[in-house]
C-alpha cells in the first residue's frame, strides 16, 4: 500500500471514531446519563465508552461547535444548559417554521392519518403522565416533526429537528410535571381538530397557543432558576 493510500485509510479511521464517540456522547446527554449543567471529564468518558481520549476530545469540540457542550477555561467541559434567552429564540423560530408549513400540511394529510397520529400520540402521552420526565419534551417534538413531514420542506423539518433536539437535550427534566402532560395532550388534539376541518387559521391559532403555553413554562423555570443563583 503506498503512503498516500496509508494515510487515507488513517484519516478515515480517525474520522470514524470522532464519529462513534459524537454519536455516543449525543446519546448518553440524550439517556440523561450526561445531565445539563454536568462537568464532562473526558479521560473517565473515554473509558466508560471505550473510546481514546485524543477522538472524544475532537467529538467533544464538535459538540461545542453546535452548543451541546461548553468550554470554560481553566474548568474543562461542561453539557451544555439552555438559558432564558437561547430558549426565547428557538420558540420564535418554532413558531415562524411551524406556521409557514401549515397549508401544504393540511394539503398534503387525510383524516385517515390525522386520526392515526392521535391514536399513536394518545398512547405516548399516557406514557409520559405516568413518568413525568424529558418524555415529555420528546413526545411533543415526534408530535410535531411528524405533522412537518407533510409540510413538503425538507429544509424547514431539518430545521425543525435541529429546534426540538436542542430544546430536548438541554432542557432539565426536573423542570417538567405531570399536569403539562395533560395539557400538552389537549393543545395537540386542537391543532388535529384543526387540521381535520381544513381550518388554516385555527390551526395557526392552536399552535401559536402550544407554542406560547410551552415557552411561557420553561421561559418561568429558567428565569427562576437564573434568579437563585443556579444558572
Amino acid at each position: 500500500m503506498q503512503a498516500a493510500d496509508k494515510g487515507k485509510t488513517s484519516a478515515n479511521k480517525r474520522g470514524l471514531a470522532i464519529e462513534e464517540a459524537y454519536l455516543k456522547i449525543k446519546n448518553m446527554i440524550y439517556l440523561n446519563r450526561l445531565a445539563p449543567g454536568q462537568k464532562i471529564v473526558y479521560g473517565d468518558l473515554g473509558q466508560r465508552l471505550n473510546i481514546s481520549i485524543t477522538p472524544v476530545i475532537q467529538a467533544l469540540n464538535r459538540l461545542e461547535a453546535s452548543g451541546f457542550v461548553t468550554y470554560v477555561p481553566n474548568k474543562g467541559y461542561f453539557v451544555g444548559e439552555i438559558t432564558e434567552e437561547e430558549a426565547l429564540e428557538l420558540y420564535a423560530a418554532r413558531e415562524a417554521l411551524e406556521l409557514y408549513l401549515i397549508p401544504n400540511i393540511i394539503k398534503n394529510i387525510d383524516n385517515r392519518t390525522i386520526e392515526q397520529i392521535r391514536a399513536s400520540f394518545k398512547k405516548h402521552s399516557d406514557q409520559a403522565q405516568n413518568q413525568p420526565s424529558r418524555k415529555i419534551i420528546l413526545v411533543d417534538a415526534q408530535f410535531h416533526l411528524k405533522l412537518a413531514e407533510f409540510g413538503g420542506n425538507e429544509v424547514i423539518e431539518r430545521l425543525l429537528r435541529e429546534v426540538f433536539e436542542k430544546l430536548y437535550l438541554k432542557y432539565r427534566p426536573e423542570y417538567l410535571e405531570a399536569p403539562r402532560v395533560k395539557e400538552v395532550a389537549a393543545e395537540h388534539r386542537a391543532i388535529l381538530d384543526a387540521l381535520r376541518w381544513r381550518d388554516a387559521q385555527k390551526a395557526a391559532v392552536a399552535i401559536r397557543t402550544h407554542i406560547w403555553q410551552s415557552k411561557e413554562r420553561v421561559t418561568k423555570q429558567l428565569r427562576l432558576r437564573q434568579e437563585g443563583g443556579l444558572l
